[in-house]
C-alpha cells in the first residue's frame, strides 16, 4: 500500500507523463516523449537509436501502465496509475523487476560520453524530453548533486531514482528527482 507521501509523489510522476494534460496517459503522450528525444538527441525517426528508444518506452507503457488498464481503453487514469504503482512499489522485487529496468536502460541514453555519470547538461536534456524546463533540471540537479562535482554517478542517479519511487522521507534527497512535488 502506498503511503500519502508516495501517492503525492506518483501524482507527481503521472503529470510528468501526461503530456497533454488531459487526466490520461495514452499511447500519443508516450509518443511526444519519444518524438522529443528523437528532437533532442538529433536521431532521425526509424534509425537504430530511435527504433532502440521507442521500444524501451513502448515497454515501459505495457509493463508499468497499460497492464493496469482496467477499462481496456488504452488511456490509463491517475486512479489506474496509483494502482499500477501500488503493485510495482509493494515490494523490493516488484521495484526491480518493473521500475527498475527504465532508469537502468534510460542511463547510458543520456549519457553521452559515457562517463558513467550525467552532466547538468544530460539532466537538463532528459527533463527537456519530458517538456519541463532547464530551471527546474537545475533545481533538481542541484538538490541530488550532493558533493557539488556537477556530475550524478550512476549509482547517485540509481539511488535518487529509487527513493523517489520507495522513500517514505519528506526529506529524502531523491524527492527531487522528477522536480519539485507540487502539493
Amino acid at each position: 500500500m502506498l503511503s500519502t507521501f508516495q501517492k503525492q509523489k506518483i501524482k507527481h510522476l503521472f503529470c510528468f507523463y501526461d503530456q497533454d494534460e488531459s487526466g490520461f496517459i495514452e499511447a500519443h503522450d508516450i509518443d511526444s516523449i519519444a518524438n522529443r528525444f528523437a528532437e533532442e538527441f538529433r536521431w532521425r525517426i526509424g534509425e537504430e537509436q530511435d527504433k532502440k528508444f521507442r521500444a524501451l518506452f513502448r515497454q515501459v507503457w505495457r509493463r508499468l501502465v497499460l497492464r493496469f488498464d482496467e477499462d481496456e481503453n488504452e488511456k490509463v487514469s491517475l486512479e489506474e496509475f496509483l494502482q499500477a504503482y501500488t503493485q510495482n512499489l509493494s515490494s523490493e522485487e516488484a521495484y526491480q523487476e518493473n521500475v527498475f529496468p527504465f532508469i537502468e536502460k534510460l542511463f547510458p541514453i543520456l549519457d553521452g560520453d559515457q562517463d558513467n555519470a550525467w552532466t547538468r547538461k544530460e539532466f537538463r536534456r532528459f527533463y527537456r524530453c519530458f517538456g519541463q524546463s532547464n530551471e527546474e533540471a537545475d533545481a533538481a540537479f542541484e538538490a541530488m548533486d550532493l558533493n557539488s562535482d556537477d556530475k550524478l554517478q550512476k549509482d547517485e542517479v540509481f539511488t535518487h531514482f529509487r527513493a523517489f519511487h520507495l522513500s517514505n522521507s519528506s526529506e529524502e534527497i531523491g524527492n527531487h528527482f522528477f522536480g519539485k512535488l507540487r502539493p
